[in-house]
């Protein structure tokens, strides 16, 4: 009996060249597929918001040290100082927070009522953040200087904002 017949002698085994094939084909395919959920290839990448800051106009006249509120809300049309948030995912996401950076300090800033970024294609795709023209801020912002912060999702991103004041 030769070693490639089975005990009974009737069958064959498969062959050495195509049991390679299929294991390195099988590690192949679980190789990719733990990457692929390790580094976030598959899963909700299709189905997620696609925010990014697009326009900024913060009024220097409008963030104050003795300003009255750390508020900020939303709308679909420019007023005032306000940031542009512009979305190309295909899922919304709300705004959660902003943080501004400024002369040294930062100050955090909350929304009042909702503030909810669509997806794209929708009436608020594009969404814009309104600061009132009392906003407070560590130290009066000045015309043509720069500032830094962040806008917090509600999927856990944060933007990076940076500016100058105007």
């Amino acid at each position: 009996m030769s070693a490639q017949n089975s005990r009974d002698g009737r069958g064959r085994a498969i062959s050495p060249i195509i049991a390679t094939v299929l294991i390195v084909t099988v590690t192949l395919v679980a190789s990719l597929a733990v990457s692929g959920f390790v580094f976030g290839v598959f899963g909700e990448s299709e189905n997620s918001a696609q925010v990014a800051i697009t326009g900024n106009a913060l009024l220097a006249a409008n963030f104050l040290a003795g300003g009255a509120t750390k508020t900020f809300t939303c709308a679909t049309t420019p007023a005032g100082s306000y940031l542009t948030l512009t979305n190309t995912g295909a899922a919304g996401a709300s705004v959660t927070g902003i943080t501004i950076t400024w002369a040294g300090g930062q100050t955090a800033y909350t929304v009042s009522g909702t503030c909810r970024i669509g997806a794209s294609g929708s009436a608020t795709a594009t969404t814009y953040i309104i600061f009132p023209a009392t906003t407070q801020i560590t130290s009066s912002a000045v015309t043509l200087q720069a500032y830094t912060g962040t806008v917090a999702l509600s999927n856990g991103a944060q933007l990076l904002l940076t500016g100058t004041w105007q």
